[in-house]
This record gives structure tokens, sequence and C-alpha cells, in this order.
């Protein structure tokens, strides 16, 4: 086993590393690096990247069956509501379908990936892995972890699950998960030696605090668990390293060449074939639109247009939408004053279903948000869920009102 180079890499810093020896031991402590110098030191050695998480998303989907294929094909949809891109400028990595069935997923812009392998192509530098810094970090049973570093923390509450956020809004962020994870009996909490004992600032969260330091650099910590075997290695699909030719496989070029021209052919008449049926099934799609459009002629939305007419038939036949419009009404009539009390709440979207209504929201902190739940736990009559994301200096929310009872 060859020793290993394990670099903190972040668009917005400079480049730190640590090297450790074959038993993971430290042999050079952790220091900043230029990359002439990474270039030398890695001769005979394997490179492993912690990327920042600032830059990453780290979310959970649930996709049925275990086909890789069709996850990966399934995975950008899943998540396209809870990105800021555009889903055909992410980059999705996979990890291991976890025991509650979920799929740990790493989204990352490909720009910011491209230019991160852009740069160490400089050197002629290939990492062999490139995963988030926040899912290196140590984590015990029923326990959460935090670094802090700078004006940053990195959060992980499960060994596929992490998040980065900014120091000034860790409280808020640590008491949204903590209600969201109740399963966490502990946090553990890693500062630099420099800073005063800081377990006072987080008794409030009701949980065991306990207070860590290391000596001058957060890759002393990250070093403890990146090579957990549950990593996604964010070098995948189009962006798995590329290995050279064997010997073997040049004498297969000509065959390869003249299947290729084959498959070329064949694909170019299935082509032709695909773009008749598009043709036709574009000018379906427009009668259905114009149908639906008709028999719903305040829709904006054209989506699950089958389920929505057999849900509204239902409705009428049932006798049921009168109730649903006079529910509807009630129940924006409980929320529209707390909404309208925040000048800082921004209404981005709302939809009525199912006798509940589903808002999307927009804040400048996550106390506004909080001001508003509480606010509308205070009504009678009516159940609140609020889940709140942070994206950087994003912050949304996601608010379900419902009659109680």
């Amino acid at each position: 086993m060859a020793e290993t180079v394990l670099l903190h890499y972040s668009p917005a810093r400079p480049l730190s590393c640590v090297l450790l020896n074959e038993k993971n031991a430290i042999t050079r402590a952790p220091q900043i690096i230029e990359l002439d110098e990474l270039k030398n030191l890695l001769q005979g050695r394997k490179l492993i990247v912690l990327f920042d998480s600032a830059y990453l998303n780290i979310e959970t989907v649930s996709i049925p069956g275990n086909n890789r294929q069709r996850q990966m094909q399934a995975v950008p949809f899943a998540l396209e509501d809870k990105l800021a891109s555009d889903i055909e400028d992410v980059h999705f990595a996979l990890g291991k379908k976890q025991d509650d069935g979920n799929i740990p997923v790493v989204a990352i812009d490909k720009a910011v990936l491209d230019a991160c392998l852009a740069f160490f192509k400089q050197a002629d530098i290939v990492p062999e892995q490139i995963i988030a810094d926040v899912l290196a970090l140590p984590l015990d049973e029923n326990a959460a972890t935090v670094l802090l570093y700078e004006q940053a923390a990195l959060i992980k509450i499960s060994p596929a699950n992490g998040l980065y956020c900014d120091r000034i809004n860790l409280l808020s962020i640590l008491k949204t998960l903590l209600e969201e994870h109740p399963h966490i009996k502990q946090l553990t909490i890693f500062h630099h030696r420099q800073e005063a004992e800081i377990t006072d600032d987080f008794v409030d969260l009701g949980v065991e605090i306990n207070s860590r330091s290391y000596n001058d650099h957060p890759l002393e910590i990250l070093l403890a668990a990146y090579h957990d075997p549950q990593h996604i290695n964010i070098l995948q699909g189009a962006y798995a390293p590329q290995r050279k030719s064997s010997a073997l496989w040049k004498h297969w070029k000509p065959a390869a060449a003249l299947v290729a021209v084959w498959l070329v052919l064949q694909m170019a008449t299935a082509l032709v074939e695909t773009r008749q049926l598009e043709e036709k099934n574009i000018q379906l799609r427009a009668q259905i639109e114009k149908a639906f459009k008709k028999a719903n002629p305040g829709a904006r939305k054209f989506n699950n247009m089958r389920k929505r007419v057999e849900r509204r038939l239902k409705e009428l036949q049932s006798g049921g939408g009168d109730g649903n419009n006079e529910l509807f009404l009630q129940l924006l009539a409980e929320t529209a004053p707390a909404l309208s009390q925040q000048k800082k709440i921004k209404i981005k979207a709302m939809v009525y279903r199912n006798k509940h209504i589903d808002l999307e929201i927009s804040a400048d902190s996550l106390q506004t948000l909080e001001a508003v739940k509480s606010h509308l736990s205070s009504r009678p009559g009516i159940k609140i869920v609020l889940s709140t994301s942070i994206e950087k200096d994003n912050i949304t929310g996601r608010l379900r009102v419902e009659k109680q009872g």
C-alpha cells in the first residue's frame, strides 16, 4: 500500500496537505503547499483530495430498485428543486444505498469541478479520489460532529451526510438539525486550541457537548476518517480517472473501429426514427395540453396531467370540490397575517393539495423563518411543519399548513 498525500482543496484558500504512511500515521505535519511542491511530494504516492464542502450539496434521495444506471438517470430530477443551478450544469456522484433505502448524493457545479481538475493538470497531477471534507470527520454513534475553523463550520450528522455553514448561523442550524434527527444525543465540537472553551455557547441545545481542540490545522481532524468506505468519490462517470490502454487493446483497435462504424450507422437509423416519434409526441402533447388547459383555465404547469384530471374528477364525483375550496380559504386566512407581518419573507411558490397548503418561502435569516413558525403555531386549529435549507447566503424554507385533528 502506497503512502498517501491528503490534500485540503478550496477555490478560496491556499492548498494544505498532510503526508501519511501505509498505516495512515502522520509522517509530515499539515502545512501550506504550492502546486510545484505538491508534484514533487507525490512521487510514488497517491493523492486524495478533501474538497471544501462550501461548494458542494450533500443530499439523500430515495430511488427504487438497485440498477445503478437508472439511479444515475433519476437522481438529477429528484434533486432538481433543491439546487440553485440547472441540472445540466451539475455533476452528481452517488454513494452506496443505505440501510434505510436512501442513496447519498454529492452534487457539484461542473464548472467548479472542471476548474479544480484543470488546476491539478497544470502539474500533470491526477487525484485518485475527491471527497467532501465534511464526510472525513470522525463520527460517534448517536452523535453529530462539528468542526470549527476560521469563520466556517462543518457538520456531520451521519456517515454519508453533512453540510457546511457560516459560524454566525451555526446555532440556528444545529437547533433545526437536532429537531430533524432526534437520535442525536450529543455533539462533538472541534475548535482551534487558541479559541476559548466553547461549551457554554451550545448549552441551550439540550444535548451533551464534548469540546475538543486541534493544534494548527483542521486536517488533523479530517485525516481521522478520510478512508471510510462509505465516502463518495466525486470522480465518477465522465470524471472517473482514465486508465492508459494496455498493449493487448492496441491489437483490437482496427476491429473496434469497424464495429464503431457499424454502430454509428445503426444509431443514425435509430436517430431518424426517434426524431419522427418525437415530432409525433410533441404534436400529441400539444393537443393534450390544449385540452387540459381548456378544462383547467387557471393551470400554469402541465406535469402529471393525467393524475390531476383523475383527482379532479374524483373530487367532482364525490362533491368535495366546494369543501376543499372552503378549507383552502380558511387555511389561507390563518396564514396570510403571519407572512404579511414579516417584510423580509418572500413567497416563491404556493400549492394547495390533499387538504393542506405548501409554501416555498425565502428569508433573510433563520430567525425570521422561526418567527413565522412560532406565530403560526400559536394559532388554534392548524398544524405547522417547517423545513429549512441554507446554500451559502440563500435561506429557503418549505412551510406546510394543514387543519389540525
